[in-house]
């Protein structure tokens, strides 16, 4: 299991992919860096056209970036529907979350889907390892 290994955000993408039955969707790719031949090409599609993702703001997906921990809260969230939330983030490092992460995050943390570090703190932007990423779809799958 390799459990301190990093996630790639396409391995993400196709757990979430095959957690709603691995629908094939008539959508335009729109990231120049997905190969249309790869492994996660279909589940990145669904993903695109359901709005789960939508890649960096220089127009990629970045499949094999590892992925972050407010990335991972994002598309969660945003794989539930957005919900409306209220309050905030009570962690010291609550300043350093990207705007589009911000209600993903506070969402996560109010489901329990996300914890803060032994330092208090949230850690938006530090990669989210295998052992972080189980627990996290553990714990929404339970929410759902």
């Amino acid at each position: 299991f390799s459990p301190d290994l990093f996630t790639s955000r396409a391995m993400i993408v196709t757990v979430l992919w095959r957690l709603s039955g691995s629908p094939v969707v008539n959508y335009y790719m729109p990231f120049a860096d997905v190969d249309q031949a790869s492994w996660y090409a279909e589940a990145v599609r669904w993903a695109a056209s359901c709005g789960i993702v939508t890649g960096y703001d220089n127009g990629n997906f970045g499949p094999n970036d590892p992925i972050t921990r407010e990335q991972l809260a994002a598309m969660l969230y945003r794989s539930a529907g957005s919900p409306e939330v209220t309050g905030s983030l009570s962690f010291s490092d609550a300043g350093e979350t990207s705007p589009y992460a911000h209600d993903a995050l506070l969402w996560a943390v109010q489901k329990g889907i996300l914890n803060g570090t032994d330092s208090g703190r949230i850690a938006p932007s530090a990669n989210a390892d295998r052992a972080q990423v189980a627990a996290m779809l553990a714990r929404y799958l339970k929410n759902q």
